[in-house]
C-alpha cells in the first residue's frame, strides 16, 4: 500500500476508485485515504494534468467586471478604511448599509493594511485581486502556472505565469484560495511559503478538508474531491502535522463551506456532471433540487461550520517572529 507523503503511514490505508465529473470525462483515478493523519491523496499524479483546466475552467474567466461609478468607489474605499483602520465614519455607515464582504474576516486582524504586499497563488486570472483594487489596495499581485500568459491590468494589479518557488521578494500576506489542493507536494509548498512570507505575518489557506461528514458520507462521489485536479486533501490533523514541522504556528481554522458538498455530492451519485444541463450549478430551475431542498443544505453547512464538520476551512498560519 502506497505510504501517505505526510505522515509517511502505510498501515491499514484505504484506496478509491473516483472519477472525474466536474467535466464529466468519468476517466478515473485512485486515491489513498491514510488510516494515521486521514488525509487523502492521488495515487499517481496525472502527466497529462494540464488537460484537466481547459480554458472553461472556473478560474479562469476572462468576463470583464461591470464597472463600479466613481460614487461606488468612494464608497468602497471609506468601507475599507474603516474595516481595516477603524476610523473611517462614511466607511461605517456603508458597512451598516450594505454589509461587509467575507475578505475583511480574513483581512482585518492580520497585520493587513491597504499598502501591504498581498500575494494570491494560483489566482487565476486574478477576480478576487482586482476586487481588491477596487477597494483601495495598492500592491497586488499573482502567480498562477496554468494561466496562457502574463495579465497586467490597468488597476495595476500584475499576475505572472510563475511557480511559487521561483519567487524570491517577500510579502505581508500570502493567500492560497482553494489552489493548495492542486499542488502535489504540500510540504514544498509550506516551505516555500514560509520563506517568502515576512515574520510575524501570516499565510492564508483555504482548502476542501476530509475531515468533514460530505467525505464520510460520500467518500467516491464527495464533490470536493475533485479528480485529478485536487492531489491532496487534508484534514485538520495533516495539516497541522506539516505546518508544525515547517514552523508555522496555526493560529486559526475557520469553517466555511457551503450546501455545495451536498447538492454536488448528490449529482455526481446520480450521475450528473458539474457542467451538465441538468446540474443545479448551469439552471437551478430544472435541477432535481427543490428550493426548499437546497435551503436545508445551507442550512446544513451552517450547523457543520459550527461544529468544525464542514468540508470547507480557513488556515490561517503565522511565522513566528
Amino acid at each position: 500500500m502506497m505510504a501517505c507523503r505526510v505522515c509517511h503511514n502505510s498501515d491499514g490505508n484505504r484506496e478509491y476508485q473516483v472519477r472525474e465529473m466536474m467535466f464529466g470525462t468519468r476517466d478515473e483515478f485512485k486515491y489513498i485515504e491514510c488510516a494515521s493523519c486521514g488525509c487523502v491523496q492521488i495515487s499517481e499524479v496525472p502527466a497529462d494534468l494540464g488537460r484537466y483546466y481547459p480554458p472553461e475552467y472556473y478560474s479562469f474567466d476572462t468576463t470583464t467586471p461591470q464597472k463600479d461609478s466613481g460614487l461606488k468607489l468612494f464608497l468602497k474605499r471609506q468601507r475599507a478604511r474603516y474595516a481595516l483602520y477603524k476610523k473611517n465614519p462614511i466607511g461605517f455607515l456603508f458597512i451598516k448599509w450594505y454589509g461587509l464582504p467575507q475578505w475583511y474576516a480574513w483581512l482585518g486582524k492580520r497585520n493587513v493594511g491597504l499598502n501591504s504586499s498581498i500575494l494570491d497563488v494560483g489566482c487565476g486570472t486574478g477576480a478576487f485581486l482586482q476586487a481588491l483594487a477596487k477597494d483601495g489596495f495598492t500592491n497586488l499581485r499573482g502567480i498562477d502556472p496554468f494561466i496562457e500568459a502574463d495579465i497586467a491590468y490597468p488597476s495595476g494589479v500584475r499576475i505572472k505565469k510563475q511557480d511559487l518557488a521561483d519567487l524570491t521578494e517577500s510579502f505581508d500576506f500570502i493567500m492560497l484560495h482553494h489552489a493548495f489542493e492542486h499542488m502535489a507536494d504540500s510540504r514544498a509548498v509550506l516551505k516555500n511559503l514560509y520563506r517568502l512570507i515576512k515574520p510575524g505575518h501570516y499565510v492564508l489557506i483555504r482548502i476542501p478538508v476530509a475531515s468533514s461528514e460530505a467525505w464520510e458520507k460520500y467518500r467516491e462521489n464527495w464533490v470536493d474531491l475533485d479528480p485529478p485536479r485536487h492531489l491532496i486533501v487534508h484534514t485538520q490533523k495533516s495539516m497541522k502535522i506539516l505546518a508544525d514541522e515547517v514552523g508555522f504556528e496555526t493560529t486559526d481554522v475557520v469553517f466555511d463551506s457551503r450546501g455545495f458538498q451536498f447538492w454536488g455530492s448528490e449529482q455526481y451519485k446520480r450521475d450528473i456532471p458539474l457542467v451538465d444541463p441538468r446540474s443545479y450549478k448551469i439552471d437551478p430551475t430544472h435541477s432535481i433540487f427543490s428550493t426548499e431542498k437546497i435551503a436545508a443544505f445551507e442550512a446544513r453547512a451552517r450547523e457543520l461550520n459550527a461544529n468544525q464538520r464542514g468540508d470547507q476551512a480557513c488556515f490561517f498560519l503565522q511565522r513566528p517572529i
